[in-house]
C-alpha cells in the first residue's frame, strides 16, 4: 500500500506520442482502451464481445488497445499473459503494458501514445457497462461534442446488482455522492458523476487532456472535464446500464483518503493556473449594461439561478435552434456562444424584453429576434434541430400546453431536441416559493402572461403529457437550492418522425 501511494503521489511526465505522432492524422474511427489489472479471469470475454460489437459499427476500422499493468507484489496477475494470447487471437487486439508510474489514469495514457483511432473509447476490464453506450456516444460526437461520459446518478440509469451486493452497491452509491459533492463544490464541474469508467472522447480532447494530465490514479477524470472546461470543448453526458457482479473494486478510496486530498489539492492549483486551459470570457450580462439598474439586477438575479449554459449543453450543436419564451435572451446568447453552428430564433410575446435583447446582441448575427409565439411561424419554414421552452409552459392552460408540444414535435427534424424546464409543484418549501413568486410576477405585471392562474403538473403529469406528444423523455433537477425545477430533455426519435 505504501508503494501504491507513493508512486501515485509523482505527477506523470511529459506526453511522449509514438504512433501516430502529434497532428499525424488518424488512420482508425474508434480506439477502445481497456487497462487491465487483476483481470485475466474477465479479460478473454470482455475482448470477445467488445470485438463483436465492434466489428458490427465499424467493420476494419477500430482496435482494442489492451493495457496489462499488474501491480510488482501480485505475480498471481496473469493479465499480461493473458493480452498477449488474446492480441494473437483476435487482429484489431494490441497490447500495450504499463509499468509504472501505478494508476488507472497512467495505464490510459500509455494506451493512447499509440492509439490511432479518432474517437477515444474507454471502459473497464470487467466491462460493468453495457458497451450500448457507445452507439449513443458515436452519435454526439459527430454532432460535435468533444466529452461524452456516462452518469450513474442519471433518473435513465439501470443497475443490475445480485441482492447479495445491495448494500455494497448502496455504500458505493452513497460515497461516490459525498465525493461529488466535494468536487462541484472545489471545482468547476458540473456533473453529477464524474467517475464512472466509460467515456467516449474526440482524438483533438484527448490529445490536450493527456498532454495536460498529471495524476496517475483514479482522480484522472476530474482532469478531463477540466480540460475540456478549460478549452470550451463542449461535453454531455448518457445514463448507463451498470452490471455489478463483483464485490471487487481496485479503487479504494476510504483507504486511500491521502491521495484524494493530496490530488484534488494539486489539481485545484493546476486549475487556478489554468494548466488545463483557459477558455475566453464570454460575459453574458455584460451584453446588458446599457439596460436600465432593475433589469441588469434582474437579469443577474436569472442567471446566477439558472444554468442556462448547463441547459443549453443538451441541444445539438449544430443546426437551426428555436428559444420559445426567451424573455431578454438569456438562454438564446448562452446557447449561440456554446456553438457557432447554431442559428437560432428567439421568440417571446414581450416586445420590451425582445428590443433589450436585440440591443444587447447586434453583434451575434446568429440570433434573430421576434415577437410572437410557435403558431405564428409560418407552415412551410424549416424544421429546428431543437427547441427550448424554459419557463414558459405554465403560463398556458393544460390543453394549450398539449397543443403545443404537438406542434414542437411537428417543428423538430428527426432526433431533434425539444427542452422543457417547469416547476416541480412537489418540490416543498422552496416549490411552493417558486410558484408564489410566479403568481406575484404575473400578478404585478412583471412577467406578462394573458392569465394569472398558472397551470403546474407534476414531474410524472409532465412526463407522461410528453410522451403522449410522441417525444422520448428523461428528466432531471434543473435548479439552484432557492427553487424546484425540472428539466425535461424530449428526444423525437427518427423512427417516429412519420407520426
Amino acid at each position: 500500500m505504501k508503494h501504491s501511494i507513493l508512486a501515485e503521489l509523482s505527477p506523470l511526465p511529459p506526453l511522449d506520442l509514438k504512433v501516430p505522432r502529434m497532428g499525424d492524422a488518424p488512420s482508425l474511427a474508434v480506439s477502445l482502451i481497456i487497462p487491465a489489472k487483476n483481470s485475466h479471469h474477465t479479460l478473454s470475454k470482455t475482448v470477445q464481445e467488445a470485438n463483436e460489437f465492434l466489428k458490427t459499427r465499424y467493420i476494419d476500422s477500430f482496435e482494442i488497445i489492451l493495457v496489462p499493468n499488474p501491480a510488482p507484489n501480485e505475480p498471481q496477475d496473469e493479465s499480461t499473459r493473458v493480452a498477449y494470447e488474446l492480441e494473437k487471437k483476435y487482429p484489431h487486439v494490441r497490447v500495450c503494458p504499463h509499468e509504472f508510474p501505478r494508476g488507472k489514469g497512467a495505464a490510459l495514457r500509455t494506451g493512447f501514445q499509440s492509439a490511432r483511432g479518432q474517437w477515444i473509447f474507454f471502459t473497464d476490464a470487467d466491462l460493468p457497462y453495457d458497451l450500448g453506450f457507445f452507439d449513443n456516444a458515436a452519435r454526439k460526437l459527430q454532432q460535435g461534442y468533444h466529452l461524452v461520459h456516462g452518469n450513474r446518478r442519471l433518473e435513465n440509469s439501470q443497475f443490475s446488482i445480485p441482492v447479495r451486493l445491495l448494500k455494497i452497491a448502496y455504500s458505493r452509491h452513497r460515497l461516490g455522492l459525498g465525493f461529488n459533492r466535494c468536487v462541484r463544490a472545489w471545482l468547476p464541474i458540473s456533473t453529477t458523476d464524474t467517475q464512472a469508467g466509460i467515456k467516449a472522447l474526440s482524438r483533438t480532447l484527448a490529445l490536450e487532456f493527456f498532454s495536460r494530465q498529471a495524476c496517475p490514479g483514479f482522480l484522472f477524470d476530474l482532469e478531463i472535464f477540466l480540460t475540456a472546461h478549460g478549452l470550451g470543448l463542449p461535453t454531455t453526458e448518457l445514463p448507463v446500464t451498470l452490471y455489478l457482479n463483483s464485490e471487487k473494486s481496485t479503487v479504494r478510496i476510504l483507504r486511500e483518503c491521502l491521495l484524494v486530498a493530496n490530488w484534488l489539492t494539486r489539481i485545484k492549483l493546476r486549475q487556478i493556473q489554468s494548466k488545463y486551459g483557459k477558455k475566453a470570457k464570454q460575459p453574458v450580462l455584460q451584453r446588458f449594461k446599457q439596460s436600465p439598474l432593475l433589469t441588469r439586477l434582474f437579469l443577474a438575479a436569472r442567471w446566477w439561478l439558472t444554468p442556462y449554459s448547463r441547459m443549453s449543453a443538451h441541444l445539438p450543436l449544430q443546426g437551426r435552434i428555436l428559444d420559445l419564451g426567451c424573455g431578454h435572451g438569456l438562454f438564446a446568447i448562452a446557447a449561440a456562444m456554446q456553438s457557432s453552428d447554431r442559428e437560432i430564433t428567439a421568440l417571446d410575446h414581450d416586445a420590451n424584453r425582445i428590443k433589450a435583447a436585440s440591443q444587447a446582441t447586434q453583434d451575434l448575427k446568429r440570433i434573430q429576434w421576434s415577437q410572437g409565439d410557435l403558431m405564428d411561424l409560418p407552415p412551410n419554414s424549416p424544421s429546428f434541430s431543437g427547441i427550448a421552452m424554459i419557463d414558459v409552459m405554465h403560463y398556458f392552460e393544460p390543453a394549450h400546453q398539449v397543443n403545443l408540444l404537438q406542434h414542437a414535435f411537428k417543428r423538430l427534424a428527426p432526433d431533434g431536441v425539444l427542452l422543457v424546464r417547469e416547476v416541480d409543484p412537489h418540490g416543498g418549501v422552496v416549490s411552493r416559493w417558486n410558484r408564489w413568486y410566479e403568481k406575484i410576477a404575473t400578478g404585478i405585471g412583471f412577467t406578462q402572461a394573458k392569465k394569472s392562474d398558472l397551470a403546474f403538473r407534476t414531474r410524472r403529469d409532465w412526463e407522461d403529457t410528453i410522451k403522449s406528444a410522441g417525444f422520448h423523455v428523461q428528466s432531471e433537477p434543473c435548479s439552484s437550492i432557492l427553487f424546484a425545477d425540472i428539466l425535461f430533455i424530449c428526444q423525437k426519435s427518427a423512427r417516429t418522425s412519420s407520426r
